[in-house]
């Protein structure tokens, strides 16, 4: 079994330069921490501008699987 991830930049964006670089980074994010969370899940990320950097989405990442309650210890 295995997740299924959708990534989803606002029309916030400037252009697709930004929005395709702001998926590639969160899919980067959850391709570096999908072994922490829990396999069964469709998981919608919908991104803002503003937070475009890896630590940055990284954390959020994680933040977020924390209180759903999908990330393994």
């Amino acid at each position: 079994m295995w997740n299924r991830i959708l990534f989803v930049p606002t029309r916030r964006y400037r252009n697709a330069v930004q929005r395709n670089r702001a998926k590639r980074i969160g899919r980067e994010s959850y391709r570096n921490h999908k072994e922490r969370v829990e396999c069964g899940h469709d998981l919608i990320w919908i991104l803002y501008p503003g937070h475009d950097t890896y630590g940055e989405r990284s954390g959020q990442f994680l933040s977020l699987c924390r209180r759903a309650g999908i990330l393994e210890s």
